[in-house]
C-alpha cells in the first residue's frame, strides 16, 4: 500500500469510496503479507541469495498491477455512479419541468378565476343595488294595487243569512230587501245597483247559505244601507246582517287584530277596527 501511495498518489481512504469492502480487504490483506513476510532463516542451506533489486522490481510490479487493476475497477464503479447519478439528475430536471410547467398553469388557472371572481362580485353588487331599486318598487305597486282593491271593494256591501232557493233570482230578492231597509222606491234601487251574485260553488240542500256580493253604482246609497241596516227592524226579524267587503290582506289583518279590539273594550277604551289596522284610543296599531 506504501507504494500505491507512492506510485500513483491515491490515498486508502479515497479508494474505500470508490471500491467494494472485499477489494480493499483483498488490498489491506496484501499489504499486510509484504510488511510480515518473514525473513530467510539465518540458518538455513545457504543458496545463492536471487538478485535483491530484481525480486523488489517484480514485487513492485505486481502490486502496481493489483493496484492498477482495483483502481480501474473503482473507476468504472464511479462511472457507472455518476451516469447512474446523471440520470436521475435529467429525470429531475425532466420532473423539474413538469412541475414549473403545472405551476405556471395553476397560476394561469387562479389569474383567471380571480378575474372571474372579481366580474361576478361586481355583478352580484350591481344586482344588490337593482334588487333594492325592484323592491321599493315592488312594495310601492304592492300598496298601489291594495290601495286599488279597496277603493273598489268601498262600493260593495256582503250579506249573509239569505236562504238559498233553486233558480232564485238573486238581484230581484236584494232590491226587495233593500226597500225594506232604505226609504228608496225599487224604480231607484233598479238604477242604483249595479250587480248581485252569491260567492263560491252551490251547497247542499239544507246547508248554511252562500254569501251574496252586492256592487252598488253609487257610493251614497251604499252608505246609506250600511248605515241603516245595523238597526233595521226587518234585518233583525229575517237574520240576515250586512258587512263590509274588505280584501284578503285587510281580512287577515282584522283576524289578528279583533283580539286587541275585544282588550281594549273590556277596559273601556274606544276601539275599532279599519283597514288593515285598528284604532285604539285615538291610537293606530297594525300589528
Amino acid at each position: 500500500m506504501a507504494n500505491i501511495n507512492k506510485d500513483h498518489g491515491y490515498h486508502l481512504a479515497a479508494l474505500r469510496q470508490a471500491c467494494d469492502k472485499e477489494d480493499i480487504e483483498w488490498m489491506e490483506q496484501q499489504h499486510d503479507l509484504s510488511q510480515d513476510k518473514p525473513q530467510a532463516d539465518r540458518h538455513h542451506t545457504p543458496v545463492k541469495s536471487p538478485n535483491p533489486k530484481k525480486m523488489k522490481a517484480n514485487e513492485s510490479q505486481t502490486q502496481n498491477e493489483v493496484s492498477n487493476t482495483v483502481l480501474l475497477n473503482a473507476i468504472q464503479k464511479l462511472v457507472c455512479k455518476f451516469d447512474t447519478q446523471s440520470e436521475h439528475l435529467k429525470s429531475y430536471e425532466f420532473q423539474l419541468q413538469e412541475n414549473t410547467d403545472t405551476v405556471r398553469k395553476v397560476k394561469e388557472s387562479v389569474d383567471a378565476n380571480k378575474e372571474a371572481v372579481k366580474s361576478v362580485v361586481e355583478d352580484v353588487k350591481r344586482i344588490k343595488t337593482q334588487m333594492a331599486t325592484l323592491k321599493k318598487e315592488n312594495k310601492a305597486l304592492r300598496e298601489m294595487c291594495l290601495e286599488h282593491a279597496r277603493y273598489k271593494r268601498r262600493w260593495s256591501l256582503l250579506l249573509t243569512g239569505v236562504p238559498e232557493k233553486e233558480g232564485e233570482n238573486t238581484r230581484e230578492e236584494i232590491i226587495r230587501i233593500l226597500t225594506k231597509i232604505i226609504p228608496v222606491n225599487a224604480e231607484q234601487l233598479y238604477n242604483t245597483v249595479d250587480t248581485v251574485h252569491r260567492l263560491g260553488q252551490k251547497g247542499r240542500v239544507g246547508e248554511k247559505p252562500r254569501l251574496i256580493v252586492i256592487q252598488f253604482a253609487m257610493r251614497t246609497v251604499r252608505d246609506l244601507v250600511w248605515k241603516m241596516s245595523k238597526e233595521a227592524k226587518f234585518c233583525k226579524e229575517m237574520k240576515i246582517r250586512f258587512r263590509e267587503d274588505f280584501c284578503k290582506e285587510d281580512r287577515e289583518a282584522r283576524k289578528r287584530l279583533w283580539s286587541r279590539v275585544e282588550e281594549a273594550r273590556s277596559r273601556g277604551l274606544k276601539a275599532f277596527l279599519k283597514e288593515g289596522y285598528t284604532v285604539i284610543d285615538g291610537r293606530q296599531i297594525k300589528e
